[in-house]
């Protein structure tokens, strides 16, 4: 596969053989979108995406969302007192104790109740 960008448009494409290609999806087609994990996996090892509704074992739930003015993935609003860094959701040093629920795209209905 490959993925071409060009300026604010973008296609994923599939390689056929013989210099064919098929395109899988495309910005065009309004109903995907394209997703690459944040680089790190929840506790049963599946890769999170922004935009991803996480559960973690003290019961905090949230959105994975990018934080522009602190350069990193978060999820706002999140606080936990026994932790050195309470505001910080994610360490790259630590596993992640908590889980993937769903995201934004493909289970809406988990906004409900969600800051």
């Amino acid at each position: 596969m490959s993925l071409e960008i060009k300026m604010d448009e973008w296609i994923l494409w599939r390689e056929e053989g013989r210099g064919c290609r098929v395109s899988i999806a495309e910005s065009g087609d309004e109903e995907s979108v394209l997703m690459w994990h944040i680089g790190l996996l929840d506790k049963n090892n599946k890769a999170i995406y922004q935009n991803d509704f996480f559960e973690f074992a003290n019961g905090i739930k949230g959105i994975v969302a990018w934080i522009e003015k602190e350069a990193m993935f978060n999820v706002p609003n999140y606080y936990d007192s026994y932790s050195d860094c309470p505001t910080l959701a994610f360490s790259e040093h630590a596993h992640c104790l908590g889980e993937v629920k769903g995201n934004i795209y493909e289970n809406p209905q988990l906004l409900e109740g969600v800051k």
